[in-house]
């Protein structure tokens, strides 16, 4: 396999075990330079020199690790979930549905049983079975390094392996949702993944799935490869490229050209131009991913201002996020209450969270003691979504008609990542930053653990209660008794912001008329759904 993200420490390692390697895992490590493989530049992406089935997609930025169990992001995930898979997954009915296990049951208040499909392999040959969900599983809860906000974790305590298909998953106390929860966690080859190191798993995995990674161009492109003996059935496509291509107005460019299947994250001025083409179509979805810009109110933070829950409700009063939503993002999102979805647990429609109101965020200021208002620096990507510099532009400007004088900051998307996923310790985050958060349907403990506790992954949050509120929201188990801590929760999320509220996201997709696929909820790019006319 190909690749540049890693260090000469790695790079020796890598060289040591080439050859105990498999093809299934990576591929020729010793290509390296120009002669990657780069997909159908400057012409159609329909087949490559051999005539296979080729699908190129950009999007705005590269990930920054191929481990599933680190955090990537969207960006990441559109890579790995074609290569690991998880035990369930959702349809695009939000109905959970098997994947690696075929069924499940519950069999005391903290035991589960997770039936595996049998006779699957991982790509190098290495056997799936019940081993090799306990290593994953055991991996993927790991403190030793960073790990993605993995929902089952603040429950789980073992794995046992019952017999080679069967796994009991042991838990620390009763967790109702455990197989929704494992609908996230990719399965890597124990034996591989345990060989090559910790690092060497940033980019070079092996899963199950139905695509191979064989190569990483750093900030270029990923290249994948079907996996033939797929457990599901070939894939009909043959080779998925995805690129990256950081201008918006360049992605259109090469989807226009031919060049690029799908691009997404398209601006809606594009729209008109691209629906009158007879070669591509337009395709949007209201994804499960809410935009905000987050309050830094730990005892570090630059802006101290914020520790003030009237600022904060000041903040989210001085901006007009209707007006935004139409005005830069031309109508193509959802303004929200707060993050709190209607599809979460007891969802509280009459909450209306903050209108607009300069003059209301004016008195807040002054009871504060800001009449003059204060500065606060506020860091952006663009590669987070379509328009964010120009979304926080326009908050900078509704602030600055109440008096705070918010400094945008771009960050290089990459970098922003690497400052703020538990990022508390090295203190470079600014007083506020723009980011998103996402999750599977009624999911609402990614959440609660990853932006809202003290100790999440991307949690900048010190205001009091929310540590205590959301523990014992975790810690209760009985539906009917978390029911009023899930409206405590909704109400204090307005009564002590931790955020300024803007929208839920809608994805506006670019995508070739010779391709047979559509999005889903959940913004994975699976090429194992799509086919070429």
């Amino acid at each position: 396999m190909k690749f540049r993200k890693k260090s000469l420490l790695a790079l020796a390692l890598a060289c040591v075990m080439a050859f105990s390697l498999l093809a299934g895992c990576g591929g020729n490590n010793s290509n390296t330079g120009n002669n990657a493989p780069s997909g159908n530049q400057g012409g159609d992406a329909d087949t490559g020199d051999s005539g296979e089935k080729v699908v190129v997609m950009a999007q705005s930025a590269d990930t920054n690790t191929m481990d599933p169990h680190r955090a990537s992001g969207d960006i990441g995930a559109n890579i790995t979930r074609n290569i690991c898979e998880s035990l369930t997954t959702f349809d695009n009915d939000d109905k959970l549905i098997p994947l690696l296990a075929k069924s499940w049951e519950q069999v005391s208040d903290t035991e589960w049983l997770f039936h595996l499909e049998e006779g699957i392999s991982f790509t190098n040959g290495e056997p799936f079975n019940a081993e090799a969900v306990i290593y994953n599983l055991d991996r993927a809860a790991s403190t030793e390094y960073p790990r993605q906000a993995y929902e089952y974790v603040k429950y789980y305590d073992h794995g046992e392996a019952v017999d080679e298909y069967t796994v009991k998953i042991v838990l620390s106390s009763p967790d109702p949702m455990l197989p929704e929860h494992m609908c996230d966690t990719g399965m890597l080859a124990p034996k591989h993944s345990e060989e090559i190191g910790e690092e060497a798993n940033s980019y070079d995995i092996c899963g199950t799935g139905p695509y191979i990674l064989e190569s990483w161009e750093a900030d270029q492109q990923v290249t994948l490869v079907a996996n033939k003996e797929y457990w599901r059935g070939e894939p009909q496509v043959d080779k998925y490229i995805i690129k990256t291509i950081p201008e918006a107005a360049t992605r259109v460019a090469e989807l226009l050209a031919g060049n690029v299947d799908i691009i997404y994250d398209v601006n809606f001025e594009d729209v008109p131009m691209l629906e009158s083409q007879n070669t591509v179509h337009i395709d949007q979805d209201v994804t499960r991913r809410v935009c905000y810009i987050a309050f830094n109110t730990l005892d570090w933070s630059p802006a101290p201002e914020l520790q003030d829950a009237r600022v904060r409700q000041a903040m989210n009063y001085a901006v007009d996020v209707d007006a935004i939503v139409e005005s830069i993002m031309g109508g193509f999102a959802t303004p929200t209450a707060t993050w709190y979805r209607s599809d979460f647990p007891n969802y509280d429609p009459s909450i209306e969270g903050f209108e607009y109101n300069p003059e209301k965020a004016k008195e807040l200021l002054a009871e504060a003691g800001y009449p003059d208002g204060f500065s606060v620096k506020c860091q952006v990507s663009d590669g987070l979504m379509a328009k964010s510099l120009e979304v926080t532009q326009a908050v900078a400007s509704y602030l600055e008609e109440v008096g705070i004088h918010m400094e945008v900051v771009p960050v290089e998307y990459s970098a922003l990542r690497n400052i703020l996923i538990n990022g508390q310790d090295s203190q470079k985050a600014e007083g506020t930053f723009l980011w998103s958060w996402a999750s599977k349907p009624s999911l609402v403990e990614s959440w609660l653990t990853g932006i809202v506790h003290s100790t999440g992954m991307t949690s900048y949050n010190a205001i009091p209660g929310y540590d205590e509120l959301v523990d014992e929201i975790l810690a209760t188990t009985d539906l009917e008794e978390k029911a009023p801590l899930y409206e405590e929760f909704q109400r204090k999320l307005v009564e002590d912001p931790p955020y300024l509220y803007l929208f839920r996201q809608h994805s506006i997709y670019g995508i070739s008329n010779r391709l047979n696929w559509s999005p889903n909820d959940y913004q994975y790019m699976l090429a194992y759904e799509m086919s070429v006319n």
